[in-house]
């Protein structure tokens, strides 16, 4: 039960990254007016 918790909030972190680094790039790949 510990493992899977522990896997599931490691799983969210990484989305969460992968999220912030996407929206990271997409920023700085596209100019804003």
């Amino acid at each position: 039960m510990k493992n899977n918790t522990a896997t599931y909030q490691s799983s969210i972190i990484t989305q969460i990254w992968v999220l912030t680094a996407v929206t990271f790039t997409t920023m700085t790949t596209t100019p804003l007016g």
